[in-house]
């Protein structure tokens, strides 16, 4: 003999439980949503100092061990990489440009706009720092007479 099911004891979510859960999800969503938001912004903005840090170090090494003169100059947008004494008179010259929104402010730098390195040597001719923007994150980056290189946040 065949059973038959009762339907009446089957049970599920009403539709106010659901309407409730869908609040509470998006509530969270728009918590959580705007400080991933700036955490990805931040992070951007802080392999772009990475990057900057990166290329003064490997142009103080190449000074040092491929004794030659090598050097960085810094725009607001954009930054040069050159081999020779200066940018005018390098013999190979790399520029890198940031993206739209990311910019180079504030230079203090013992050189106007350049960090230099003689050939032969990792202290620079030229030092001090400079910042990078995305207009609401800062990270400042320094390279100091001993030819230390960092960035931070400000």
């Amino acid at each position: 003999m065949l059973k038959q099911k009762n339907n009446q004891n089957l049970k599920g979510f009403s539709l106010f439980e659901i309407i409730i859960t869908l609040g509470i999800l998006m509530s969270l969503s728009l918590i959580v949503f705007p400080i991933a938001s700036q955490k990805s912004q931040e992070s951007k903005l802080k392999n772009y100092a990475s990057q900057i840090a990166t290329d003064i170090y490997y142009q103080q090494q190449r000074a040092k061990l491929k004794n030659i003169s090598t050097g960085i100059n810094l725009e607001n947008n954009r930054y040069t990489i050159f081999d020779g004494e200066t940018l005018n008179s390098a013999i190979e010259k790399d520029t890198k440009t940031l993206p739209a929104n990311i910019h180079i402010y504030d230079l203090s730098l013992s050189s106007p706009n350049d960090i230099l390195f003689s050939e032969g040597n990792f202290k620079p001719n030229s030092y001090g720092h400079f910042k990078l923007t995305d207009g609401f994150f800062n990270i400042q980056v320094s390279i100091n007479q001993e030819g230390l290189i960092e960035y931070e946040s400000i």
